[in-house]
């Protein structure tokens, strides 16, 4: 039996496909305009990396801001439940997961019985997000891949003290004109942005072992931050950190078609 997950979000579509419980693709789509067509063209792609056509899909759920956009869905599902179950299929000792994407970031507990016991979430702000570190790579004029490696060398991070997105791309702009180094300013950017993450995250206890996963979870600098903040290493859940929720979309979709024909 072939299920699939779809995640769509506000900058990126991401898709999975699971055969019995085992990962058959995943893509990553980022897109800028027509969610609706994001959604079809990133599952399309999971699909042809396998040979497989969305007809041959038993059942697919999908998940995200953009969830009601997914046109070929069985079913949506909310992000925290496709979130958790993943986790608790990849590793069960996590007990703490922080998910940062691009347009917000939450962090969870898993209890010992493997139920969640507390969240913290905002989206009420872009400051911690990846739109945040998108908006600040541009005014810095180089790809935030790039920045994010390069800048782990820099020994004097240039503090950035705006949360606001207007003000601190302008005061990211104003440190260029001041002949300040650009791997300076985005190691600042980076502890203001771990900074930010830290203030949600302690809302709950952070209990180990912890995974951080989403978009930002692949910023090397942001990471190396974070856990130098908290005072820990983030386990391995040996998947891209970006499909989590894709994959537990499928993995749901499967629970479901098991559960019916019992």
């Amino acid at each position: 039996m072939i299920y699939a997950g779809c995640d769509l979000g506000i900058v990126s579509a991401k898709a999975a496909i699971i055969q019995n419980s085992d990962i058959r693709a995943f893509e990553i789509l980022p897109y800028k305009s027509h969610p609706k067509q994001a959604a079809v063209d990133v599952m399309d792609k999971a699909l042809a990396k396998v040979g497989l056509s969305r007809e041959q899909i038993d059942s697919c759920l999908s998940t995200g801001f953009g969830k009601n956009a997914v046109s070929y869905a069985n079913g949506a599902v909310p992000s925290l439940v496709c979130l958790h179950r993943a986790i608790r299929e990849l590793n069960p000792s996590i007990r703490t997961v922080i998910d940062v994407g691009g347009h917000s970031f939450a962090a969870f507990n898993i209890d010992d019985n493997g139920r969640i016991a507390a969240t913290a979430v905002t989206d009420k702000c872009a400051a911690g997000t990846g739109k945040f570190v998108d908006v600040m790579a541009n005014a810095l004029e180089k790809p935030v891949e790039e920045l994010s490696q390069a800048s782990l060398s820099s020994n004097n991070p240039i503090p950035i003290t705006n949360q606001c997105v207007i003000f601190a791309e302008s005061e990211v702009i104003s440190h260029i004109n001041n002949g300040c180094d650009r791997l300076d300013i985005f190691a600042g950017i980076a502890s203001a942005v771990a900074a930010k993450i830290v203030g949600l995250v302690k809302r709950i206890d952070v209990n180990e072992e912890v995974a951080m996963i989403g978009g930002v979870a692949k910023n090397s600098i942001v990471v190396r931050d974070l856990e130098r903040k908290l005072g820990l290493r983030f386990a391995n859940l040996g998947v891209d950190c970006q499909v989590i929720g894709a994959l537990g979309a499928a993995l749901i979709a499967k629970d479901e078609r098991e559960s019916a024909s019992q």
